[in-house]
């Protein structure tokens, strides 16, 4: 009979010369194959419920802690049920139902976010994502949103969304900044983005959504924009010119941009603060050369709007100028006043007696 001692020399020469391949517990009193480590996490995998603790596991075989990683990740390899999350295993039957759990929160609800599953369950969010979305029609009777995948939706919670968005947004005669709507009515806000696109889309909802997904998103209803169009239209048609802050007030953000698209086979001046029509440009030039072939000379801001500042009087004044090449034959003084040159050799021939009596003392 060989004493306990021997036996231990016998294994361990075994051991040494891998002729036997088992692992010494840590309180040194047994042997254990990796086949029965393998068994033992497995077994106590199920008896948890389907999730388990690599530290925990550590403590219930009694074997060092890389045997059990070792033996874990074997595990993960052949077995596609179990997965290594954060050093733990967890299989598909413990996914199964958090699944059944989070559609009994889902039904009720309406809606269950990944972030407050994370902290229910103490699991990553790309980790649950993947999982519950691989179960969504199956276990889980719902939806993710393609544009935010950190929340789930009932269908019924989405239709009910989509008719109240639906009956808000038909209402609304005049550009709205869509923030105020989330906070006053309570939407969820990626839903309503996504919702609002989709309607708008289909050409359920008449109007546009300039600004994108952001705070200064703004809902522009087709009506406003009509009805803007049509005031744009008919006072440039009555006045000759646009106002570049009349049409900001509007809700234009870019005026001159506005004006080109809207206008682009028209004929017009681009000044600092309005844009002028073909009229008023004809009407200037023969005013401007009616003095000049009077020999006379003319202020031009009486002419124009009073909107119009000194320097769009100027710069329109020397566009004239040049359409009308008269530079040799009047002069501009004071940003606004075209004097012929007649005129201002009238005016010295007045002083040439003056001036030679001047010379001649």
């Amino acid at each position: 009979r060989l004493s306990e001692r021997n036996c231990i020399e016998i294994v361990s020469k075994l051991i040494a010369e891998k002729q036997l391949d088992v692992v010494h517990t840590l309180d040194g009193k047994e042997y254990i194959t990796p086949s029965q480590i393998s068994k033992e996490i497995g077994d106590e995998l199920q008896v948890r419920g389907g999730r388990v603790n690599i530290v925990e596991l550590q403590q219930i075989v009694n074997v060092d802690l890389t045997h059990i990683e070792s033996r874990a990740d074997e595990l993960v390899r052949v077995d596609k049920n179990v997965q290594l999350v954060l050093g733990q295993l967890v299989d598909n039957n413990y996914l199964d139902q958090i699944a059944e759990e989070v559609n009994e929160k889902l039904q009720e609800a309406g809606q269950v976010t990944i972030s407050e599953l994370c902290k229910t369950y103490d699991l990553p969010g790309d980790f649950l994502t993947e999982s519950l979305s691989v179960r969504l029609g199956s276990i889980i009777h719902g939806k993710i949103d393609q544009n935010n995948k950190g929340v789930i939706y009932t269908e019924a919670f989405v239709a009910r969304h989509r008719a109240r968005i639906r009956g808000l947004f038909t209402a609304i005669t005049r550009p709205t900044p869509v923030i105020s709507l989330i906070s006053q009515y309570g939407f969820p806000e990626h839903l309503l983005y996504s919702l609002l696109e989709e309607l708008v889309n289909c050409g359920r909802l008449k109007g546009t959504v300039v600004g994108g997904r952001q705070d200064k998103a703004v809902f522009i209803p087709d009506i406003y924009a009509r009805t803007q169009s049509n005031w744009i239209d008919a006072f440039f048609k009555q006045n000759g010119y646009l106002e570049y802050d009349s049409l900001s007030r509007l809700g234009i953000p870019d005026p001159i941009g506005y004006i080109r698209k809207r206008y682009k086979s028209a004929t017009l001046v681009y000044l600092k603060s309005v844009c002028v029509g073909q009229s008023i440009v004809d009407q200037l030039e023969a005013s401007v050369e009616e003095a000049i072939s009077s020999g006379s000379w003319l202020e031009i801001e009486p002419l124009l709007p009073s909107c119009f500042s000194t320097e769009d009087s100027l710069i329109l004044l020397q566009q004239v100028m040049r359409t009308l090449n008269k530079k040799s034959s009047a002069r501009i003084f004071g940003d606004n006043i075209v004097i012929s040159e007649k005129f201002i050799n009238e005016c010295a021939s007045i002083f040439n007696d003056l001036m030679q009596q001047k010379a001649e003392k």
